[in-house]
C-alpha cells in the first residue's frame, strides 16, 4: 500500500504579502488617526507660551539674535511640533498611513510583472 505523502504548505508569492501588508497598514492607520481624530481635545483655548511667541517683539528679537533663517527655523519647529499633538496628529497617522500604504502596493505591482513584459 502506497501512503499518500503531504507537500508543505506553499507560501503566497511576495507580492501578494505585500498587497496584504499594504492593506493591513492603511486599514489600521485609517482606524487610529479616526480614534485620534475623534477623542483629541479641541483647540479652542490657546496656551500662553504660543501667544506670545506670536507676537511681534519675540519674532523681532528671533529676527535680531538668528537673522531671518533663525526666525524662520523657529516657525518651522513650532509647526513641525504641532504635528504630533492633537487633530494634527490624527491627519499625520493619516497621511503616513496612506503613504506606507501606496508603497507597499507599488512595490507590490513592481514585483508582480515579469521582467522585460513591455508595455504599449
Amino acid at each position: 500500500m502506497r501512503e499518500a505523502v503531504s507537500e508543505p504548505p506553499r507560501e503566497p508569492p511576495l507580492h501578494t504579502v505585500l498587497r496584504w501588508w499594504g492593506g493591513a497598514v492603511l486599514a489600521v492607520g485609517l482606524t487610529v488617526a479616526a480614534l485620534i481624530y475623534a477623542f483629541a481635545p479641541s483647540d479652542e483655548g490657546i496656551d500662553a507660551a504660543r501667544e506670545i511667541a506670536r507676537g511681534r517683539m519675540y519674532q523681532h528679537n528671533l529676527e535680531l539674535m538668528g537673522g531671518k533663517a533663525g526666525a524662520l527655523m523657529a516657525d518651522f519647529n513650532e509647526w513641525f511640533a504641532g504635528l504630533w499633538h492633537g487633530r494634527p496628529l490624527a491627519y499625520t497617522v493619516a497621511t503616513l498611513a496612506v503613504v506606507i500604504a501606496l508603497g507597499c502596493f507599488a512595490a507590490a505591482r513592481l514585483m508582480s510583472e515579469p521582467p522585460g513584459n513591455a508595455r504599449d
